[in-house]
């Protein structure tokens, strides 16, 4: 992997996990927290998500070999999720319908992507892995040297227009939000955005220049961070009525999220090029746990919701509580996810012995065959 990719990756998974720190306080609301403000500063969590998306895709389809189609390439991605996605499905049926497992409701609950509020996401990002290729070349055509930011522009605004038909004359499934439309909906104009910034290969080299632009990356999201609370979706809603505030996003909640990029983006960048050791590890950890997102998005629901019973004597709202309750919706999905890890990579290591073994015996019992015929 190139330097320069090493780097971009770092700061992504560490906007991963910011992400979906957001996306776990914004469904604490009323077990955390109480009020709409705390809530409302998380809400960038899911279009961060499918910004980095496009991101890591492009990355993903760049390191792509020459001999790998682009649909192995989609199949096997796909598969990366569909996976996790399906065992998510089984775990949270059998605990809701009370230990048990019915192969006609679990068909059904998987190819809606409704059994927990969280899998709409699953079906948009599995939408937009399908058209992943075809987006990926229209990226690599809009470099056109010095017209390349009128061609990304139009790219841009054709992505949007998309975007913008999807929501308005098109329908996916009955889940939640975007996963209501095809290709998410507007999630389909972050995505694409994501894509463009990744072929960009915008990186912040120097320490001044990392500064600057977190300076710069912190007066924009406070400005961004104000308008939002004190105009609470009031020009969204105004524009488009109910079909574009946060999910899938408006004006007002694209703004604010791209805010929330550029302003990770900066900071991590800075803090990279600090070379202190605390805050190397601190990126170090953040981007470490944002590779399990995936798995803390499948079952973070199921987990706050047996919390209660199973820690009554963190009953009332504290700083107490919010650690408890998140520490157990990141550790648990990442701990399930090592043990796994653990257990595959030991049943093949105790394969390749055996086949390491089975091999070294095989001239020994050939030689006896031998012996036993010519005897």
């Amino acid at each position: 992997m190139p330097k320069t990719e090493k780097k971009s990756v770092v700061w992504i998974d560490c906007a991963k996990f910011l992400a979906i720190l957001a996306v776990l306080i914004d469904h604490g609301k009323g077990i955390l927290y109480e009020g709409e403000t705390i809530q409302y500063i998380s809400f960038f969590s899911v279009s961060v998500f499918f910004f980095l998306s496009g991101m890591t895709t492009w990355y993903s389809l760049g390191r792509k070999k020459a001999e790998e189609t682009f649909v192995r390439w989609t199949a096997r991605r796909l598969w990366r999720i569909i996976a996790p996605y399906l065992v998510a499905v089984a775990v949270c049926q059998f605990l809701k319908s009370g230990f048990t497992l019915s192969l006609g409701p679990y068909i059904l609950w998987a190819l809606n992507f409704n059994l927990e509020g969280q899998f709409y996401f699953v079906l948009i990002y599995l939408q937009l892995i399908a058209a992943a290729p075809f987006l990926y070349l229209l990226t690599v055509f809009c470099r056109r040297g010095r017209f390349s930011f009128l061609w990304r522009s139009g790219y841009l605004a054709a992505a949007l227009a998309l975007s913008l038909f999807c929501v308005k004359h098109s329908t996916a499934l009955q889940t939640y939000g975007g996963g209501n439309y095809l290709l998410g909906g507007t999630y389909l104009f972050l995505f694409v955005m994501g894509m463009i910034a990744a072929d960009m290969q915008i990186v912040i080299r120097y320490r001044s220049r990392a500064f600057f632009c977190a300076a710069v990356a912190t007066v924009i999201y406070a400005a961004a961070l104000v308008f939002l609370l004190k105009d609470r979706l009031a020009l969204d809603e105004a524009l488009f009525g109910w079909l574009l505030r946060v999910n899938p996003p408006g004006i007002t909640m694209t703004v604010y999220s791209l805010a929330v990029i550029f302003l990770i983006f900066s900071w991590c960048s800075l803090g990279a090029l600090m070379n202190h050791g605390v805050v190397s590890r601190i990126l170090a950890v953040s981007a470490w746990l944002g590779r399990y997102t995936l798995y803390i998005f499948l079952y973070h629901m199921l987990i706050l919701e047996y919390l209660p019973a199973m820690l009554p004597f963190l009953s009332e709202i504290s700083p107490l509580k919010t650690i408890v309750y998140l520490g157990a919706m990141i550790g648990l999905p990442v701990g399930g996810k090592l043990l796994y890890d653990t257990f595959c990579r030991r049943l093949m290591k105790k394969a390749i012995a055996e086949a390491v073994e089975e091999s070294a015996r095989r001239p020994e019992r050939e030689e006896a065959e031998l012996s036993r015929r010519s005897g």
